[in-house]
């Protein structure tokens, strides 16, 4: 009679840590995701493909000096020439490029010269007529700096103050960039123009122009410069 006591509390016992153990609360760690969006732009993966100018075409205006040459320049002197750009393009895209002035051969004492790049867009496609002595550049002497044992000769330019003052300013050009030629060239990068079906044309203009320094000169008597202005389309 003892032994079935036994047998029936030890059974008991099993099954009440089962219990306890079915009924027990384990710990653990938790995390939520929030998905807040304000539109249903929110998470797009859209890509739609470009376009470039169709045709870009790099020319002279027929009005307008079509290079530079002097063969008498003095410090001062400044001389300009005009290309024209034309981009054509079904979509209005946008047709990029850079325009350089490259030296061919120059002769001159170190940083002689500024080059400045403008920009002529036009409502109408008239160019500004720049003809050959367009600044209106003459020889004069430099009453500021001559005395009496000392001259100095320089080219005096009605029409050209400053890069942001002059004739291509009042004319409705922009000033681009003035860059110094230090070397063989000078690129003015990034330039671009958006094409249109029957073809946009902006007009560009070079000059060149030679610095009267604040020290004589004399190391340039007939040196010579020579330069190409050339454009590339850039990416």
């Amino acid at each position: 009679m003892e032994r079935k006591n036994t047998i029936l509390l030890t059974v008991i016992a099993i099954a009440t840590l089962l219990v306890a153990v079915v009924g027990a609360t384990f710990a653990y760690f938790t995390a939520t995701i929030n998905t807040e969006k304000y539109g249903e732009d929110q998470g797009k993966t859209n890509v739609t493909a470009g376009s470039v100018a169709s045709n870009t075409i790099i020319a002279n205006v027929e009005t307008a000096a079509a290079n530079i040459s002097e063969d008498d320049a003095y410090p001062g002197h400044v001389e300009v020439a005009a290309l024209s750009v034309q981009a054509t393009s079904t979509e209005n895209a946008i047709s990029k490029f850079n325009i350089i002035y490259k030296a061919t051969k120059n002769e001159y004492s170190a940083e002689s010269f500024n080059i400045h790049l403008y920009k002529y867009e036009p409502e109408e496609d008239t160019p500004i007529a720049t003809t050959d002595n367009y600044f209106t550049c003459n020889h004069a002497i430099d009453d500021v700096g001559s005395t009496e044992t000392e001259i100095h000769y320089i080219d005096k330019c009605n029409d050209w103050t400053s890069a942001s003052a002059n004739k291509l300013i009042t004319s409705g050009a922009t000033l681009v960039e003035t860059k110094l030629l230090s070397g063989e060239k000078v690129e003015f990068t990034g330039q671009e123009i958006t094409g249109s079906a029957t073809g946009k044309t902006v007009y560009y203009y070079v000059v060149v122009e030679y610095i009267n320094k604040s020290s004589t000169q004399n190391a340039d008597f007939s040196k010579t410069l020579e330069g190409k202005i050339s454009v590339e389309l850039a990416a």
